[in-house]
């Protein structure tokens, strides 16, 4: 497992940042993490030296820049000019030196340096060349912060005083606020998203009861609205969206067909369970039905008795109490940890569409004679691309998020992929699709040779694409690759766990051998000419 699952936080700053250290210390303490700062002022200085706290460890960095302090004290901005180039410089080779994930936030300009007309104009430049400059780099991110007063409700950003006489910008609130945010943003690297969210719909996406007040009688003002816009972006951002209702399903499709309130529509709706039978039972039958397990489903619900319900029969769903205040509804989803999402990949579009077009796949399958001929008619196609830094985003979220068909159970930041890259390591992501659609990059490979042998230390699929061979032909594949390369011979590392069992089938089709979610780790040896139609010949 990658070091940074286990790794605290480091910061640097272009100011005082002694009260923002303070305050993320008291949040990171439970969870178990420390916080570890830069000497005061210094950005670049830690980037360069391997011993600082920067480039000394594999968790996050947090590296804050308030673009004026670098011309502070000069007679025009013009004269940060030669900072800005360095910093931007150094932070570019950044994801080479260091095994930790960065997180860069643009912190903002005081009101002094805003009213300066020539300052103002510095600072723009000086924040589209640094978004400009993170943009492309693997494994670090752009912290947005143009809202993050308003939704923490601070009264007051900054502190003119304590930034005159001690180089400390913001309030006591901001720092607070901005401690939170940044601290959720960290904590998304060291826990898998959440991948569908389970909606209410009664006083959570409408204010009434829609079979006693009608499709009409509902009542979807501002507050009402935004939570439902709220839950569109998270769609756009890969979660699916599904319903559970105590209503008849006609009153509630009513709503969604006629009310000229609604911003989501049933087409938004992956799946649904509307009726009378406990909302636990429901969410089971949607997991069932998704194929995603329970520790991946957050539950939005208006009513504390359901909500306990579900909290005491299915402990490791994430449930939120909404408010029935519609102007604070919105404000409490953009507070609540279980939408935290730090990137959002080609993948995480897909997916909404992908599991919209699974009915269309399963009548197919119901309509065919036997399974050979639904592939056949599926057409699936599979490519193995190699890895580049433009999919190492992609490639470490795969192996954080996948926890069936993947051999070994190995997570890797970006950094940690880049190093392997680095050294010798190979790597191929796997992208499917058939004629329903696409199913995006599903599936990664991460090989070494070594002389005659090629060893596999990953080799995962998404839960998407399983029961389609298409891990069969992964291997055949690889198995071209080996041969290539000379090998004879590769090596799979597995780890048991009791979510890998398709895994393990795998293991067992290719080896002859049962293997068990309790056995010990093990690794499976298979003859690189029984995956290959050419024979085997050793390079020169």
């Amino acid at each position: 497992m990658s070091e940074a699952r286990s790794a605290g936080v480091a910061l640097a700053a272009t100011f005082t940042s002694d009260g923002l250290r303070d305050a993320l210390a008291r949040r990171l303490r439970e969870s178990g993490r420390e916080i570890q700062a830069a000497p005061y002022g210094q950005l670049v200085e830690p980037m360069l030296d391997p011993d600082s706290v920067l480039l000394s460890h594999a968790g996050v960095n947090l590296l804050l820049v308030r673009a004026e302090d670098l011309y502070r004290g000069a007679a025009h901005p013009s004269a940060g000019d030669r900072l800005l180039d360095e910093l931007l410089s150094v932070l570019s080779a950044a994801p080479t030196r260091s095994a930790a994930t960065w997180l860069v936030a643009l912190t903002p300009p005081s009101p002094g340096a805003l009213a300066d007309p020539a300052a103002a104009r510095w600072i723009e430049t000086a924040a589209r060349r640094i978004a400009g400059a993170v943009e492309p780099l693997p494994g670090v991110h752009l912290v947005p912060l143009d809202d993050l007063a308003e939704r923490y409700e601070v009264p007051e950003t900054h502190d003119e005083y304590a930034d005159r006489i001690a180089h400390l910008p913001y309030s006591d609130a901001y720092f607070e606020a901005l401690a939170d945010w940044l601290v959720r943003l960290a904590a998304t690297t060291w826990h898998r998203p959440r991948k569908v969210v389970v909606l209410d719909c009664d006083n959570t996406l409408w204010t009434g009861v829609c079979g006693e007040d009608g499709p009409l009688g509902v009542e979807i003002g501002p507050g009402r609205r935004k939570v439902q816009e709220f839950m569109l972006d998270q769609r756009a951002r890969g979660k699916l969206l599904c319903l559970c209702s105590r209503n008849e399903e006609a009153d509630v499709r009513a709503v969604f067909a006629g009310n000229p309130g609604m911003a989501l529509g049933m087409e938004d709706v992956t799946a649904h369970r509307i009726g009378w039978q406990p909302k636990a039972q429901y969410l089971a039958e949607l997991s069932a039905e998704l194929g995603l397990a329970l520790n991946s489903f957050v539950f939005v619900d208006d009513d504390a008795v359901e909500c306990a319900s579900v909290r005491a029969q299915l402990p490791e769903v994430a449930v939120v109490e909404l408010t029935r205040d519609d102007d604070a509804a919105a404000r409490q989803l953009a507070r609540e940890t279980a939408f935290d999402q730090l990137t959002v990949t080609d993948e995480d579009r897909l997916r909404a569409d992908w599991y919209g077009a699974e009915p269309q796949r399963r009548e197919l399958e119901r309509s065919v004679a036997d399974y050979e001929e639904f592939l056949a008619r599926c057409a699936i196609e599979v490519t193995m691309t190699r890895l580049t830094d433009a999919a190492l985003d992609r490639a470490a979220q795969l192996t954080s998020r996948t926890t069936q068909f993947t051999l070994a159970g190995t997570a890797f930041t970006v950094p940690e992929l880049r190093r392997l890259l680095d050294e010798g390591g190979q790597g191929w992501t796997v992208r499917v699709s058939d004629v329903f659609g696409d199913y995006g990059t599903v599936g990664l490979v991460l090989a070494r040779a070594d002389g005659g042998v090629l060893d596999v230390p990953v080799f995962l699929l998404s839960c998407r694409v399983l029961n389609r061979q298409v891990e069969t032909r992964m291997l055949r594949m690889l198995g071209e690759k080996a041969r290539a390369a000379g090998c004879r011979t590769m090596r799979l590392p597995y780890r048991p766990t009791r979510r890998n069992a398709p895994a393990r089938r795998f293991l067992q089709q290719i080896s002859g051998s049962a293997i068990d979610a309790e056995d010990a780790c093990g690794v499976v040896e298979v003859r690189v000419a029984d995956w290959c139609d050419a024979p085997v010949t050793a390079t020169p």
